[in-house]
């Protein structure tokens, strides 16, 4: 017997309703994103608003509310079935908060403010984007008044994302990193050693760099008979459910780390959600347990796999293979070193892991400054640009490069801190596994990657959202969110990568 089978069959018939009504919604948001044509998006967004209005009715439906409160009642209810009416009964009261008019109202608008955001990337413009970003970030903040919060608006909001995490605690996180890495990234791009990355700014035709992707992704063992991989302007992936995990890269010609990083980074996303127990499918639970969670398995095939040097000693022929006129002479202590190369830029996704959390706390500052009222809309370019050159040494030249690189603020605020949480657990969890799997540097270098994903599945993914953030990091290193691995792990490798002393 399935988990969804152990409840009423009314409850669960409903249940896996909603369900099915959440995987279309996915489906569509990766139709929009990997080639949708674009004189059609304004009568998609309508679509997909009447689709999330069906779901709202449903989720919001005071008779599931009624069998949901009647089911957590009984006495013989199973840990997991708890979990599954727990997380309905969660979404129910989130959304019953709201009218239905203004929930529609609001995904209609998301639609109409990704295409706005896309517009506005093409004209270099951020007025065309400007209006809509204001409705979205108003809206959100109207509905955080719905949901109502102890301390702070953001609470609310960034607990879309991750439950269990607040202002204060984002606070702490973001000041404890921004005082360790901004001394260190100055004493790395001071260094006399700095690597040669002129390998990677030669052309790279995009169907060649499709190819890399796939390669790369069969070496860290993704299941392409349980996915798909397709091309987009900002990379992502669509966990649908664990037979169905797609990804998309981004391809740019004269940079093949743009299209290398992308695919390693979904790829993890993509894994995780493989990796789900199948018997959560259609319960609610068959899918990531936070947006931090996600993100730190996508970071930890990034960066803590593909950033290590036994991986490319078995995988950098690909790129050999591939472009020899470009890779064929560079040794591999050359490669590394360029790939490793610490250099501030403009594009949070592409910038390095030294970088990396720096672009995340400009724009969360940014969100508090709004919140605040310390901001307004038409300011945000030059409020962006003045942080990246107080931050990172550097002024983005145009809106293109600044204020306009991440489309994510179409869909609302709080977002963006699951990034950074992502890289705090994924060095949590690169910490203990160290110590549990002594050989894992032999792991790597012996292209025995399943056995660390293996780990992986037995402490996170295989438990999708039955587990909360929390009692999983517990479970796994004994603390909750803690940034002292991340800190150590960067320092100790910049330093001796750039013979620091």
């Amino acid at each position: 017997m399935t988990t969804i089978q152990r409840l009423d069959a009314a409850l669960a018939a409903h249940i896996e309703k909603v369900e099915h009504y959440k995987q279309v919604q996915t489906l569509l948001a990766w139709d929009a994103r990997t080639g949708a044509p674009r004189k059609g998006a304004s009568y998609a967004a309508r679509a997909k608003a009447t689709l999330a209005g069906e779901l709202f009715k449903l989720q919001t439906d005071a008779d599931f509310g009624s069998r949901l409160e009647e089911a957590a009642q009984l006495e013989d209810l199973d840990e997991l079935s708890k979990r599954i009416i727990a997380e309905h009964w969660k979404t129910h009261k989130r959304w019953s908060a709201i009218p239905i008019e203004e929930y529609q109202a609001f995904v209609q608008q998301q639609g109409l403010a990704n295409s706005a955001w896309l517009e506005a990337r093409a004209a270099n413009d951020f007025s065309i984007f400007a209006p809509h970003l204001k409705q979205i970030f108003d809206e959100s903040l109207k509905f955080a008044g719905y949901w109502g919060y102890e301390q702070h608006a953001y609470d609310p909001l960034v607990q879309q994302f991750d439950p269990d995490l607040d202002k204060v605690t984002l606070d702490r996180i973001f000041s404890e990193l921004k005082s360790a890495l901004i001394p260190l990234i100055r004493r790395v791009t001071s260094s006399a050693k700095q690597p040669d990355t002129s390998i990677f700014n030669h052309p790279f035709p995009l169907e060649q760099q499709r190819q890399l992707g796939i390669e790369l992704l069969q070496a860290i063992r993704y299941d392409f008979d349980a996915g798909q991989f397709g091309a987009t302007v900002h990379p992502f992936s669509s966990a649908i459910n664990p037979y169905d995990a797609r990804l998309a890269a981004k391809f740019v010609e004269n940079d093949v780390r743009v299209s290398l990083w992308s695919a390693l980074h979904e790829g993890g996303h993509s894994l995780y959600t493989q990796n789900i127990d199948s018997n959560l499918i259609h319960t609610g639970l068959g899918i990531f347990t936070s947006y931090g969670i996600h993100e730190s398995q996508s970071i930890f095939f990034e960066k803590f796999i593909g950033r290590h040097k036994g991986f490319w000693e078995n995988n950098y022929f690909i790129l050999q293979k591939i472009k020899p006129e470009t890779f064929g002479n560079v040794s591999l202590d050359d490669f590394y070193f360029a790939l490793n190369a610490v250099k501030p830029t403009f594009n949070r996704f592409e910038a390095d892991e030294l970088t990396y959390n720096l672009h995340l706390i400009i724009r969360y500052e940014l969100e508090q400054a709004i919140i605040a009222g310390e901001l307004d809309y038409e300011g945000l370019p030059e409020a962006w640009n003045d942080k990246y050159e107080e931050y990172l040494g550097i002024c983005p030249p145009s809106h293109l490069e600044g204020i306009l690189q991440d489309g994510h603020w179409s869909a609302g605020f709080g977002l963006f801190p699951s990034y950074t949480l992502g890289f705090v657990y994924a060095a949590q969890i690169h910490k203990v596994i160290r110590c549990e799997l002594p050989d894992y540097d032999h792991l790597i270098e012996s292209d025995n990657i399943e056995t660390i994903t293996g780990w992986l599945t037995t402490h996170i993914h295989q438990f999708g959202k039955s587990r909360s953030a929390d009692e999983l990091i517990k479970s796994i290193t004994g603390k909750r969110i803690d940034t002292a691995p991340l800190i150590h792990y960067l320092t100790d490798k910049y330093e001796q990568l750039y013979e620091l002393q």
